[in-house]
């Protein structure tokens, strides 16, 4: 990858040329013998199921998992014996059953096998809103029927902004970003032709989408970083990673005890978490400038949290290709006013979970830790000591684990309907 983006980075067309001709023939090869969704990787954790409940030491309330489940791309709603007590399915050709007049043709989904949902809000009338991966947002009720569709290329996390509005990542085309944000000598049909049916975006943005979900105010992230003069994480990403340089996977709404915090940072500035740069920022919600930047000891994180007394808690995923060092993800703390850092998870030798894509945890009310193990089909919940007092993991056939895009805890009276009970 760093040889690619490198070269590519330099806008050598032989390189061009041929990564495009073998990515033809690789996918053409994939989509005609494909027997399970690409993204999904190998069973690491035996099980199935519910395999520890200590149910005096667990957080009450249910479970909303997303992802790729062996039955198909959903968000499903668990208790804590490990009961599902309500689907929603997310298919895209129902929500976009006239895609061929919305999206390129290159960036329509191939079949079920070819997309996945990432990022969710559950609301209280049992209508939930979630992203298909890089190809955009929908609302659903509560028997999975359209509310509304966004065609925005929305990606990753959503968040809500108040009076039913939401904060998406999104990506702005490359053909729409001045030349000044692209690599030296590099075209942005270039950077296209690169990225191709892939799910990412060269120049992500930041959405505020309405009720309706109607786009309400946009700004690019690499505009931002440009304007902050952060040339020398431009330079490392773009490097590495020609097509995706910051790959935006988190947005959250600055609260006042992290504004107390850092000097110059107001409550309802966003906190954006920047994986390629293994980079958190804090951005004006309006124009996007930046006001706070940390680099630290976390590579490729995702869903950094702002917790009560204004610190941030993150899933630092790390990468095992980089070392023949053992490496395991970690869930970890970071004092913004210091800089100081420290591992919340996990504890012990015993605790070692790792997913080098996605991940997400959730600092649950009674001082537990609700942790997604994305890529092992995996979610579980820890004490402050680091006991596991409750695991669900699931595989999606004999060879690989189901994908857990996201997963939040709920209290048992979240949903305000009468019941999510819908005609069979």
């Amino acid at each position: 990858m760093l040889l690619a983006g490198t070269v590519g980075a330099l806008g050598a067309p032989p390189f061009t040329q041929f990564a495009n001709g073998a990515r033809s023939v690789a996918t053409l090869y994939a989509q005609m013998t494909q027997t399970r969704p690409e993204v999904l990787q190998p069973i690491t954790h035996e099980g199935t199921g519910l395999v520890a409940n200590r149910a005096e030491l667990v957080q009450p309330g249910m479970t909303l998992i997303q992802g790729i489940f062996p039955e198909g791309t959903q968000v499903r709603l668990y208790d804590n014996d490990g009961q599902v007590r309500h689907v929603w399915n997310a298919d895209f050709f129902k929500v976009w059953p006239d895609a061929a007049d919305r999206f390129p043709e290159v960036r329509i989904p191939k079949s079920q096998m070819h997309y996945f949902i990432q990022g969710m809000s559950p609301l209280a009338d049992g209508s939930i809103v979630l992203n298909f991966g890089d190809l955009g947002a929908a609302k659903l009720d509560k028997c999975s029927n359209l509310v509304w569709r966004s065609d925005r290329p929305t990606h990753h996390s959503v968040t809500p902004a108040g009076d039913g509005k939401f904060w998406i990542p999104g990506h702005i085309p490359t053909a729409e970003t001045p030349k000044e944000y692209l690599p030296s000598a590099v075209t942005a049909k270039e950077i296209d032709d690169l990225i191709g049916s892939s799910f990412n975006g060269y120049n992500n943005s930041v959405l505020l989408v309405d009720a309706d979900g109607k786009v309400e105010r946009e700004f690019s992230i690499l505009k931002s970083i440009y304007d902050a003069g952060l040339e020398a994480a431009i330079y490392n990403s773009v490097r590495a990673v020609t097509v995706d340089p910051a790959h935006l996977n988190e947005i959250e709404v600055v609260t006042p005890a992290l504004a107390d915090r850092i000097d110059g940072v107001d409550a309802g500035d966003l906190l954006l978490s920047l994986r390629e740069m293994s980079m958190l920022l804090i951005v004006d919600e309006i124009d996007g400038h930046v006001k706070w930047h940390a680099q630290g000891r976390w590579f490729r994180q995702h869903d950094p949290d702002i917790t009560e007394d204004g610190m941030i808690e993150l899933f630092n995923n790390r990468s095992r290709s980089i070392s023949q060092k053992p490496v395991d993800s970690q869930i970890v703390r970071l004092d913004p006013a210091t800089g100081e850092s420290h591992v919340l998870f996990p504890v012990g030798e015993n605790d070692a979970f790792f997913s080098d894509f996605m991940g997400a945890h959730q600092l649950l009310d009674n001082g537990n830790r609700l942790i997604v193990e994305s890529a092992a089909g995996r979610v579980f919940e820890v004490t402050p000591a680091g006991e596991v007092v409750w695991d669900y993991r699931l595989p999606y056939d004999e060879k690989t684990a189901s994908l857990f895009a996201y997963a939040i805890k709920i209290p048992n009276d979240f949903f305000e309907v009468e019941n999510l009970s819908c005609p069979t």
